[in-house]
Order: C-alpha cells, then sequence, then structure tokens
C-alpha cells in the first residue's frame, strides 16, 4: 500500500532537551489524529498520518538531516508526494526589523554555507565570495504561484503578540540557510553582504534546514510544491550591551507569559495550518 498524503509537514525536531521549546512536531499532534504510522528507510521517525490526509514527518535539525530525511520520503515506495503541498514548518531567527512573532513565508532560499571564504584583508573588504565550483546551485527561488497562494491565505492571521515587540506580521521574503547556529553582529553583516551577492537582498529569517530540504526535492522534481513557513522566535545580534550567549538563550514574554520561541512556533503554525486545512478541504 502506497500512502498519498495530500499536504506533508516536516518540521525539524520533537523532544530535545537543549531546546527552548518542546519541539516543533506537538502543535500538529494536538489537532490532527496520527493513527497510522509507517516506517520510512532512512527517516529518523515514522511518518505520522492522519486518514484526513495530513503527514508529519520530523526531519533532524541540520540541512544534512533534512535532506536525507526528505530524500527518504521521494524515495520511499510506502509513500507518493506526488501530489503533496510540502511544508517546511519551524522557529527561525531575523534581523530586528523584522518583530518576534512575525511569520515569513519564503520566496527564496540562499544556502549561506555554498560560499568561499578568506582571511579579512588590511582594507577591511568582506572576505566572503560566492563559491566559483557551484555558481548558483545554493540558490533556490520557491514557485511564485505557490507562494503568492500561501499569502493570500495568511492576509486575515491572527498573531500572538510578545510584549514590548512591535506587532508582528505576515511577510514574503528571502530565508538564509546555515548548517551552523550562529548568532552576532559581524556576522550577521557576512549574511546580509552574502545575500546581496546573490541578489536576494534583503533577507528576513535565518533557520537550518529548508536548503536541505528543497535540495532534496528539486533532485526528484518536487521543488515547485514546496513552501517554507519559518515564525520569527528571537534576533539574530544581540541589543547594545547585551553579549551574544545573552541574546541567543533570552526569551521575551508574550501573551499568557509564553516565551518568543513558543509565540514564533505558534504563529509559524497558525499561519501553515490555514494552507493544510485549505488543501485538505478543497
Amino acid at each position: 500500500m502506497t500512502v498519498e498524503p495530500t499536504v506533508v509537514v516536516l518540521p525539524a525536531f520533537e523532544e530535545l532537551s537543549a531546546a527552548p521549546i518542546d519541539g516543533e512536531v506537538g502543535p500538529w499532534e494536538s489537532v490532527y489524529d496520527f493513527t497510522h504510522r509507517y516506517t520510512i528507510d532512512g527517516a529518523p521517525s515514522p511518518l505520522r498520518y492522519d486518514p484526513c490526509g495530513v503527514g508529519v514527518v520530523p526531519t533532524g535539525i541540520g540541512k544534512v538531516a533534512a535532506a536525507t530525511t526528505t530524500a527518504a520520503l521521494c524515495a520511499s515506495e510506502k509513500v507518493s508526494l506526488e501530489n503533496s503541498l510540502i511544508l517546511s514548518v519551524g522557529i527561525a531567527g531575523a534581523p530586528p526589523e523584522v518583530p518576534i512573532g512575525s511569520v515569513v513565508v519564503a520566496d527564496s532560499i540562499v544556502d549561506w554555507d555554498d560560499k568561499c571564504r578568506f582571511d579579512p584583508t588590511e582594507d577591511n573588504a568582506t572576505p566572503i565570495e560566492t563559491d566559483p565550483y557551484t555558481g548558483d546551485q545554493g540558490v533556490f527561488d520557491l514557485d511564485t504561484h505557490r507562494v503568492s497562494w500561501a499569502e493570500s491565505l495568511s492576509e486575515d492571521s491572527q498573531l500572538t503578540e510578545v510584549s514590548g515587540e512591535p506587532k508582528p506580521t505576515v511577510d514574503i521574503g528571502t530565508n538564509v540557510c546555515a548548517d551552523e547556529l550562529w548568532h552576532g553582529q559581524a556576522v550577521a553583516e557576512h549574511v546580509a553582504q552574502f545575500v546581496s551577492k546573490r541578489q536576494r537582498e534583503p533577507y528576513l529569517v535565518t533557520e537550518m534546514e529548508d536548503s536541505g530540504t528543497v535540495a532534496a526535492l528539486d533532485r526528484f522534481g518536487l521543488a515547485d510544491q514546496y513552501l517554507s513557513i519559518r515564525g520569527v522566535s528571537n534576533h539574530d545580534r544581540p541589543k547594545p550591551g547585551e553579549s551574544g550567549r545573552e541574546s541567543l538563550l533570552h526569551t521575551s514574554s508574550g501573551a499568557s507569559n509564553k516565551s518568543s520561541y513558543t509565540v514564533g512556533l505558534e504563529n509559524a503554525v497558525s499561519v501553515a495550518s490555514n494552507l493544510v486545512a485549505n488543501e485538505i478541504t478543497d
């Protein structure tokens, strides 16, 4: 028997002791009845499946894990993604101008690791260039019709706010994916410069899985069925007078004293849920 999900959601992780939230799978388990589980060779966790047509598989953290899990799903005889909407849904960092709790639907994903790095020079030239061996393979422009569709369904989304932060919004823009967990003003400036070299500026969110996911889907001819929905849980650099470590580990309180990470995830799931509901009831 081959399962043919209407929607497949790819969170990065579930229980993880070091994470500031319980995981990215829980919100989906609270809504859907995953009575079926299918073991997929090469995937770290089973495909959890609700007969309404929704499947969820946590990929693991990082591009390598995401690409491996996605490729395993694409290649499996137990599941067909030929007609599936495929979503990455999870938390992300962002530059300070993007309010905490905002949700970004990616129209482009830039692989931060696909670059050439040099020692800084005396003239302070940017020590980062594009990789001459890989060309444009680290840039993924997502299907414009799907992105526009997601934007139209997200216009009336009710987003939880975080105290002391501007009102969150739903935005369309560039997502930067890295295999390293980075944080800081200097690195953020290099990221912005690199994204500008890729002609996809400005970047709105940063995360660790989505270029691996879309690269795997592209190998199987499924990239045009993919969307990335990311909720902003923290900013990618410290505030003045704050250390990088303090900044990364700090969480702001939102409604019901929820942490900024919880708010970021809930808002991402809220936006993604509108897309899922539209697909399974269409």
